[in-house]
């Protein structure tokens, strides 16, 4: 389940078909193939147990914000990729890692990104 329909959104989904991993996207804006976060119920949290938030919400200063997704669904079952890494644990995260989630946040992407970016200006120079 990919949270948020915005750029980087389509990134994630990209890797994600490259993959064959299958996913529903959630996003505030109902759209043709999206779900509203009203929407949302247990079992379809309880389908999806790789959910990934591409919003902004929680990121600094705003970490009070969430996504808003039905979290007592979740399990030990489930993955939580945050793309924030500002904080390093963000309420989406930690509300996840309550009800025994697995989570991880973007921080290890930020570096991969520096990476291949180093890799790509070197080789122009």
């Amino acid at each position: 389940m990919v949270l948020g329909s915005g750029g980087a959104s389509k990134a994630v989904q990209f890797v994600l078909k490259q993959k064959g991993i299958g996913f529903k996207v959630v996003s505030r804006s109902v759209n043709s193939g999206f779900i509203a976060y009203e929407e949302l119920t247990n079992e379809m949290i309880q389908e999806h147990q790789l959910i990934i938030n591409t919003t902004p919400l929680g990121m600094q200063p705003h970490t009070e914000l969430y996504p808003s997704i039905p979290y007592l669904a979740l399990t030990t079952q489930h993955y939580l990729y945050d793309l924030i890494y500002n904080p390093a644990k963000t309420l989406f995260l930690q509300k996840g890692e309550e009800m025994g989630a697995v989570i991880q946040n973007g921080a290890e992407m930020l570096v991969i990104q520096a990476e291949e970016s180093w890799k790509i200006w070197n080789e122009l120079i």
